[in-house]
């Protein structure tokens, strides 16, 4: 399994075992490696049939979810953002599939790293999600241009009435190690003078400068759904 997969397994694997949607499944390693732990997987995806599997349907993330109300004790998504038209449906659609205290897993590329921001206030685009391409014909190039920062899907969570619970940053690179202190420092006045003020921007200003979004080039989220919505 990729190293997202790994950190979402780990996330998982002793959790009570529930129904368990794997939205853009995908090959269907992770999918496969919870239904070994206890899960009872259904698996989704427009682009691969993982073979020998059951309880999949060919679907689009774009699309309203094949599924009941309330039909998952936890979903899935990894990897899968960055190539949806609509974020605010898709997050709409986890929330409606989910049962109440249901957890929601998602991993998806930080463009928020020391490096990625420096290399936008270059060129005017991310590293990994330039306007053209140097190879023509690559598989994905025609989807991948609406990828969230941690920003859009922090403000997608506390709409749609999730708890955020983890943060967790992979694929940490040395450049972006060396790079953290110096643009921490550029957050202090905002944490020291919005301390007592408003707390909801101090708490984003604190994740901002955080460690993990300066330095993890790949995130993987974890919340809860909540009853109010």
């Amino acid at each position: 399994m990729k190293n997202m997969h790994q950190a979402i397994y780990k996330l998982l694997k002793d959790k009570k075992r529930g129904y368990l949607l794997d939205a853009a499944c995908g090959k269907g390693e992770l999918g496969g490696a919870l239904e070994k732990a206890g899960h009872q997987v259904f698996y989704m995806d427009k682009y691969d049939n993982p073979h020998s599997v059951q309880r999949f349907v060919n679907a689009d993330l774009n699309d309203f979810l094949p599924y009941k109300n309330e039909q998952f004790d936890f979903v899935v998504c990894a990897e899968s953002l960055q190539y949806i038209e609509n974020h605010e449906k898709l997050f709409r659609e986890f929330r409606r599939v989910l049962k109440t205290g249901g957890s929601l897993i998602i991993s998806f590329p930080n463009v928020l790293t020391v490096s990625s921001r420096l290399y936008f206030l270059r060129r005017g685009y991310f590293q990994h999600f330039k306007p053209f391409r140097t190879k023509q014909n690559k598989e994905w190039d025609h989807f991948i241009y609406n990828i969230p920062s941690f920003v859009e899907v922090f403000e997608l969570i506390r709409k749609n009435s999730f708890e955020l619970r983890n943060v967790i940053a992979l694929d940490i690179k040395l450049k972006n190690l060396l790079l953290y202190p110096f643009i921490r420092a550029l957050y202090l006045p905002g944490l020291i003078f919005d301390k007592n003020k408003n707390m909801g921007k101090t708490e984003m200003t604190k994740r901002l400068a955080s460690r993990k979004l300066l330095t993890g080039n790949r995130l993987v989220i974890s919340c809860v759904k909540a009853n109010n919505l």
